[in-house]
């Protein structure tokens, strides 16, 4: 464990910067702004040279930025075998992710991605928490009529959420040749599972041109991650970010009614904790669909030979 705080601690400031720099990419998300409810796409607060510095990006940097001085406040003076109270917190979290993780990736794989799906983890989980506090989405200035935030949830933006699986995505092609050689992933994609002692040579041939196609299927298929991972992300966030517009909305009125003007203060209260919860699984179900798809790849050669883990 001690490994795994040192090599956390190395890491996750630069997977913070690559995943922060990727949200730079220009916006290739364009939606009219929606009448009543959260906006699908971002604002833009001032512009740098080409890039539009967005209400998205400046929450991004700044959650990045206390991501980065949280965890070395909490591991200073380095790990520790006997932990602090922040190593102590951050380990609690990273046991838990590694029990659940590591059979699904297998011995070999796990040493090498898992400080990188504790940065998704983490940088995933902030970022949806820091949107739900006060003032985000609701601080901002009037401009011709139009009110512009300064401050909205990263995750809420499309951009970020595909810069997230784009980053996941070449992560996959990366570790998986790492861990499983160039062979062993176009085996897992086009290769004849088939055992050959067991089938004619005609057979097997037939078989060989099947599962090429079947590749070609899964290439596609491989490909759509991207969408189906940044996708549920954004949709699950910004949908919870216009419930709670809606039900603040609801409350607002419900304080102008006498008698029940009091009790609409706590109608949004269980909402917040929804999506509280809500911010936690969606962090722990991208983290898990990415350690799935290596570990497709990478577990097979563990299972092998035998291997505990």
């Amino acid at each position: 464990m001690v490994f795994v705080m040192k090599t956390l601690e190395s890491f996750f400031t630069k997977l913070i910067l690559i995943l922060t720099g990727f949200v730079l990419l220009p916006n290739v998300v364009h939606c009219a702004n929606l009448e009543e409810g959260v906006s699908l796409s971002s604002t833009a607060v001032f512009s740098a040279g080409r890039f539009a510095i967005t209400d998205s990006i400046i929450l991004t940097w700044i959650v990045s930025v206390l991501v980065i001085f949280l965890i070395k406040f909490l591991l200073r003076g380095g790990a520790r075998v006997i932990p602090s109270t922040g190593q102590a917190i951050i380990e609690s979290v990273i046991e838990g992710l590694h029990e659940i993780i590591k059979p699904i990736m297998g011995h070999k794989a796990f040493q090498a991605v898992f400080p990188y799906l504790l940065g998704i983890f983490f940088f995933i989980l902030l970022q949806n928490i820091c949107g739900l506090l006060p003032g985000i989405g609701s601080i901002g200035i009037n401009s011709n009529g139009e009110f512009r935030p300064f401050f909205r949830p990263a995750n809420s933006d499309l951009n970020t959420t595909l810069a997230l699986a784009v980053v996941s995505f070449f992560a996959w092609g990366y570790f998986c040749i790492k861990c499983a050689g160039t062979k062993g992933l176009y085996f897992e994609i086009f290769g004849n599972k088939a055992n050959k002692s067991e089938l004619s040579s005609v057979t097997y041939g037939g078989l060989g041109i099947l599962f090429l196609a079947v590749g070609l299927v899964e290439c596609i298929s491989i490909l759509c991650r991207i969408v189906s991972l940044s996708f549920r992300l954004f949709g699950n966030t910004f949908g919870g970010e216009n419930l709670l517009h809606n039900v603040y909305g609801f409350s607002s009125v419900l304080k102008n009614i006498p008698i029940v003007n009091y009790v609409a203060y706590l109608i949004p209260l269980p909402f917040y904790f929804l999506e509280f919860l809500v911010a936690i699984i969606q962090s722990f179900v991208f983290t898990l669909l990415v350690s799935v798809y290596i570990g497709l790849v990478c577990n097979h050669e563990d299972h092998a030979h035998g291997e505990e883990f």
